[in-house]
């Protein structure tokens, strides 16, 4: 063995990984040493005990005795990351927006000044008609010549969701992809629209949080919603600058982002059986459950009680020789239960 290979340090977990990619270095280092010694005393926070604490990765144990820091666990801290994450893009998704905004006001001003009397080709609008923007929705996937890229966020007041429907014949030389969360999943007309996508040709994704509907053709055009659903008012953007930056942005999320399960011939058959010998109930949870939906909210969907989803998901557990939650969902999505 080389002098190189005995002193190499060890290769980082995942869980580290994550930790040190979302942290300060001195912050993540200090919490694992935290997590080693299972507490320690403190007399006053020092700026990086006050981050552990401020980050909800660390909390203050007061005794007669003394004061001490002692770690969030492992689990609930990564969960608590993770959030962290999902707020900051959606903080940055309504700050992009309203730049989109501002851009597309401020243009049209500095065109007409330029121009007076012409009617100007604008690298940015908002539209608030709500036919016109329901015609922009359904017929943007006729203009694609490459990559279309849309989000779909779920309405719980709309009639039917609707995910593009590409012609068989498009989907050989170009690219489809959708980006959903859990909860469009698990609406029924929701999963049905989701299901009719990937027979189309339509790539899906699953993403916890999105904040509101987008989409973006080719480096032609992209439409943002300016309320979650898009359907009041949205900015239709033009400018190759910022459809870049849309583009981007997107992709990020679809990195991130979890596929949904299709199903090959030989699982199929798995999958139907697996499917027909389980409730109707275990099949609704199942489903819920490997999109990523927690107990509480399984039960809210299902209108079933936080007891009553456990023991439906110990039974799946059971039936498909899982020997974690965690485990059921990954032979769900490698038998393919939810094509």
């Amino acid at each position: 063995m080389s002098l190189g290979q005995r002193f190499q340090e060890p290769e980082l977990s995942e869980h580290e990984k994550l930790f040190r990619g979302l942290l300060p270095g001195p912050v993540a280092d200090a919490y694992f040493e935290l997590v080693g010694l299972g507490q320690r005393a403190v007399s006053e926070l020092d700026p990086v005990d006050e981050e552990l604490v401020t980050r909800q990765l660390a909390y203050l144990h007061r005794s007669h005795a003394a004061v001490t820091l002692r770690p969030i666990d492992p689990l609930i801290a990564t969960t608590g990351l993770l959030s962290q994450v999902q707020d900051e893009l959606a903080r940055q998704q309504e700050r992009l927006v309203q730049g989109y905004v501002a851009a597309a006001e401020l243009h049209q001003r500095q065109l007409h000044d330029k121009q007076p009397g012409e009617v100007p080709s604008v690298l940015a609008q908002v539209l608030t008609d709500r036919d016109e923007i329901a015609e922009r929705w359904l017929t943007s996937i006729h203009t694609v010549q490459c990559t279309y890229r849309s989000i779909a966020v779920h309405d719980p007041d709309q009639a039917a969701p609707v995910l593009p429907s590409p012609l068989a014949s498009q989907c050989a030389s170009m690219v489809f992809r959708e980006l959903c969360t859990p909860e469009f999943l698990a609406d029924p007309r929701g999963a049905e629209a989701v299901r009719a996508a990937v027979e189309a040709g339509i790539e899906v994704r699953t993403v916890p949080t999105l904040p509101a509907r987008m989409l973006v053709v080719d480096d032609h055009f992209a439409l943002v919603a300016l309320v979650p659903t898009g359907d009041s008012g949205a900015v239709l953007v033009r400018s190759p600058v910022m459809i870049a930056a849309l583009t981007q942005y997107y992709d990020r999320l679809w990195a991130a982002a979890t596929p949904v399960a299709t199903s090959t011939p030989g699982p199929v058959r798995r999958a139907q059986q697996v499917m027909r010998e389980l409730g109707a109930t275990e099949r609704e949870v199942l489903a819920l459950l490997v999109h990523g939906l927690k107990d509480e909210a399984i039960a809210r969907n299902l209108s079933l009680s936080v007891r009553t989803v456990r023991r439906h998901i110990a039974t799946v557990m059971e039936f498909v020789d899982a020997p974690t939650r965690f485990a059921a969902g990954a032979a769900a999505q490698r038998l393919g239960l939810l094509g």
